[in-house]
């Protein structure tokens, strides 16, 4: 991570901020199942140190324009980038940890709504999505930054907010976060157990 520009390192450890943020990682089992019998992985390494997540579902139902109810989305968001945050943690366990992610390249906030135009408020739903990464990793909208800049950008992503889906599981949003760590680390860890988790 030392090639990177200042602002993209952190001078936190970014479990001091899990920690302050109550945030509660649970353990392996909970988070990462067995692979027998699953059809999806929850994570993929990549040699060029790319981790890709799947989506994974934040709240209940389908989002309205309703500010009450794209409250509720946002709250569904923030759910959904624990649960991410989650996986990225037991995903890189043993050999690494959240530390290790040198930055966030992007996110995909797929919103369970109406088609056609009816839902205008999507950014904001998958903006609870986001804010996690932020808090946790560092970014504008931290609740650590001062004046829009926090100590690190390292949380700070490229997203796509689209709404007009009917969800799996009648989720409220289901997001997908891309990382970047050492390459190095995950060809070990891809050498080590392979490529998914």
């Amino acid at each position: 991570m030392s090639d990177l520009p200042a602002a993209w390192q952190r001078d936190f450890d970014v479990y001091d901020r899990i920690e302050e943020l109550r945030i509660d990682l649970k353990s392996k089992e909970d988070v990462i199942p067995a692979p027998s019998g699953r059809r999806i992985c929850m994570l993929t390494f990549t040699p060029a140190g790319l981790l890709f997540t799947s989506g994974t579902g934040g709240g209940r139902g389908a989002i309205t324009n309703d500010d009450g109810d794209v409250e509720r989305g946002y709250e569904a968001g923030r759910d959904a980038g624990i649960n991410h945050l989650r996986v990225l943690h037991w995903g890189l366990h043993p050999e690494g940890t959240l530390n290790d992610i040198w930055y966030c390249v992007k996110c995909i906030g797929m919103v369970n709504s109406a088609g056609g135009g009816a839902f205008s408020k999507s950014p904001r739903v998958v903006d609870g999505y986001t804010k996690v990464f932020h808090d946790v990793l560092g970014g504008p909208q931290s609740q650590f930054a001062e004046d829009g800049s926090d100590t690190s950008f390292s949380g700070w992503h490229a997203r796509s907010a689209v709404a007009g889906f009917d969800l799996p599981g009648h989720v409220a949003i289901e997001p997908e976060m891309i990382v970047q760590i050492d390459p190095e680390l995950a060809t070990s860890i891809i050498r080590t157990r392979g490529p998914h988790a």
